[in-house]
């Protein structure tokens, strides 16, 4: 607008340059394992769900780090979200090299363990393991860009999902009560109030039916 100061867009606004870092995500923990079958953690942020049938959700991982190379060459990773109580963990393992610190897992008191079907390393720590099948690898090429990206985005399918008990209920994952980490701007973070069930705004038994359709487990009850 005419008079308006440099780098406003409008009453109470500023232009700022893009980072991603003011879109909050959560805090996750990435188990990869080498050729070899050695494992390595890392605490990652950028993470997400891109669809829901099947389950795929998109990582973006620096290329230069262990973890994606383990992906690339085993075509498989699992993801771990940890509750508040591995923030020490979250930060230790996301900020050190596999390769400078090859017993990073150990030196942060990991248990590690296998899934039952995949035998790919999870955290029992964690209540909720998902392991992945990679499917696809977003990089300069791919995403069109004129400069390599600082994160490879991998996008994986969901094949294999191990839960702790404490955290089902009837028929669903109580994840509105699990204390997970939250990363914004460079800050760890705990989750906030639960302020609403989606559909709050629609016709409650409408509300109700798809809640259950959303939620379930799929799991046929006896």
């Amino acid at each position: 607008m005419p008079g308006e100061a440099a780098g406003t867009t409008g009453a109470g606004r500023t232009s700022i340059p893009p980072n991603a870092f003011y879109v909050p995500s959560p805090v996750v923990l990435l188990s990869t394992q080498t050729e070899a079958g050695e494992v390595d953690v890392s605490a990652m942020s950028a993470v997400g769900v891109v669809c829901l049938d099947p389950p795929i959700l998109a990582v973006g991982v620096k290329p230069r780090r262990q973890t994606y190379k383990n992906i690339r060459r085993t075509g498989s990773f699992v993801v771990n979200l940890p509750l508040q109580d591995c923030l020490e963990v979250a930060d230790y393992t996301g900020t050190r090299s596999w390769r400078k610190e090859p017993e990073k897992v150990e030196k942060a008191g990991l248990e590690v363990a296998r899934l039952p079907e995949s035998g790919l390393p999870y955290l029992p720590s964690c209540p909720i393991s998902m392991a992945c099948t990679l499917i696809g690898n977003l990089g300069r090429n791919e995403l069109g860009l004129d400069m390599p990206p600082s994160h490879q985005v991998v996008l994986g399918k969901m094949t294999e999902c191990s839960v702790d008990s404490t955290w089902l209920g009837e028929d669903e994952v109580r994840l509105e009560d699990m204390p997970i980490l939250v990363y914004l701007n460079r800050v760890y973070a705990g989750r906030g109030a639960v302020l609403g069930i989606q559909r709050f705004t629609d016709d409650p038994a409408k509300r109700e039916a798809k809640m259950r359709e959303y939620r379930s487990l799929g799991v046929r009850q006896e």
